[in-house]
């Protein structure tokens, strides 16, 4: 390097340029944390829903194919996609695509996972534990986002 010029940018092991004033470690951390979080929410609420559309029916053995089953497939669908949304969004000081996608996939595979929480939660507290979860989720969605 000869005098008065620049010192090269540093760059990760891929050769992506890195900022030294972010933390990705930290931004990755909130940023899963936040998605997964607010797609936990979203499908408590689904899951609420289901619930209310099924209230007044028997039990059967007959699997149904009403609106609950719709409510319930594309509801979930479209929580995963919210929590990779938002893992794609909040990620976005992350400058490889390619680790963003990976992450935005995590957090809908950790969307649904965590949704399995909400079993328990519904036997033991019923329709409110599961919009208390859903509200619960959201409020520490809000509160790790990346600053």
């Amino acid at each position: 390097m000869s005098a008065g010029s620049t010192p090269p940018r540093p760059t990760s092991i891929g050769g992506e340029p890195l900022d030294p004033e972010v933390d990705l470690v930290r931004l990755a951390a909130r940023g899963l944390t936040m998605a997964v979080l607010a797609g936990i929410g979203a499908a408590t609420i689904v899951l609420a829903l289901v619930r209310l559309l099924l209230a007044e029916r028997a039990p059967s053995d007959v699997p149904d194919t009403g609106p609950a089953f719709y409510v319930l497939t594309f509801g979930m669908l479209g929580a995963m996609a919210l929590g990779a949304g938002i893992a794609w969004w909040q990620l976005g000081r992350l400058s490889s695509p390619f680790r963003r996608g990976v992450f935005a996939m995590i957090a809908a595979f950790a969307t649904f996972v965590g949704a399995l929480l909400a079993t328990p939660v519904h036997f033991h507290l019923g329709l409110a534990g599961l919009l208390g979860l859903g509200a619960l989720a959201f409020g520490l969605a809000v509160l790790v986002r990346p600053r």
